[in-house]
């Protein structure tokens, strides 16, 4: 009988546990209170750094090996954000949110962002605005897009490391030019030598480029149609030569960059044209760190924030 007792005991037990566990299970409580501890761990870290957090995107072209850095800071209290990246250096003020979702926190980018726009745009990897919150510490913020692509899409897309912006070496050298280089004139209509070393160790032999002026007429199409130009005030159109292409290309905040779009035509321009660079130059960008009397000293980095392109554009 004692035999039988401690069976019985024990059956009712394993039973009562289980039903326990489902009904955790069924609730979510425990999903439930790791979301409201995250999302609570979320809202300190983006509030304590003071300098922000950096973000790197790439491109759709798997020739480039860079990630164009953003560098976001936050307001909880007014749940504003502003951005500093080659599209801009603070000048637009946007909104996000942070909001429940199943089993992680969501952290929404307002429609009218610069993260916003690059996904209608569809210059980068960037499939949503709207990201799952996987893992937060005081130096690494994980995300997800939440979808892949169109509203239609499946969940789960690009995971991407927000990385604390404190004391980082590049940044400082990236924000130390105060001079635009739409205004030295003396890079303008000349020949240019473009050096560049890669830190893979593949070899680029120097090229001649040359930077002209858009004529007004272009000026005024870009700056009444071309979203990125609409949506960023401090970008300067140009024309980029090198060998047979002449696309388009942009001056930003310290920084030089080409888009590729099927949405306007010459292809030249527009799409052929940037993707021939991007597949040459293994990047979309170049950073400005000096512009010096004769010379532009420029760089680029991959998705770790790590200096893999280094170079110089010099009068010939």
């Amino acid at each position: 009988m004692k035999i039988i007792y401690h069976i019985t005991f024990l059956a009712v037990f394993v039973l009562t546990m289980s039903a326990c566990k489902k009904e955790a299970l069924l609730d979510g409580s425990k999903s439930i209170e790791r979301s409201n501890a995250l999302e609570k761990e979320l809202k300190t870290q983006l509030q304590n750094s003071k300098d922000g957090w950096i973000m790197y995107l790439k491109t759709l072209d798997v020739n480039v090996k860079t990630s164009a850095p953003f560098v976001l800071k936050f307001d909880t209290v007014a749940s504003k954000v502003t951005t500093k990246s080659i599209y801009g250096n603070e000048d637009r003020v946007s909104y996000f949110n942070i909001s429940a979702a199943t089993g992680a926190p969501l952290l929404t980018f307002s429609t009218g962002s610069i993260l916003s726009d690059i996904y209608e745009f569809g210059t980068m990897d960037i499939t949503d605005y709207f990201f799952k919150v996987l893992s937060v510490s005081k130096d690494v913020i994980e995300i997800q897009t939440y979808r892949k692509g169109t509203g239609s899409a499946s969940e789960g897309g690009v995971v991407y490391k927000m990385i604390r912006n404190e004391n980082v070496a590049w940044v400082k050298d990236w924000q130390q030019e105060t001079a635009k280089l739409i205004t030295q004139r003396q890079f303008f209509d000349v020949d240019l030598k473009l050096e560049l070393t890669y830190a893979s160790g593949e070899v680029f032999a120097p090229g001649t480029i040359a930077f002209f002026n858009q004529p007004a007429g272009n000026i005024a199409f870009f700056k009444a149609s071309y979203p990125t130009v609409i949506n960023n005030k401090q970008l300067d159109p140009i024309e980029f030569d090198y060998s047979v292409y002449f696309p388009v290309a942009f001056l930003g905040y310290n920084s030089i960059f080409w888009e590729v779009t099927t949405r306007f035509t010459p292809a030249e321009y527009f799409s052929s044209g940037p993707a021939a660079y991007q597949r040459l130059f293994k990047t979309n960008y170049f950073l400005i760190r000096k512009i010096n009397g004769r010379s532009i000293d420029i760089f680029a980095l991959d998705k770790e924030g790590k200096e893999v392109i280094t170079g110089k554009i010099s009068i010939i």
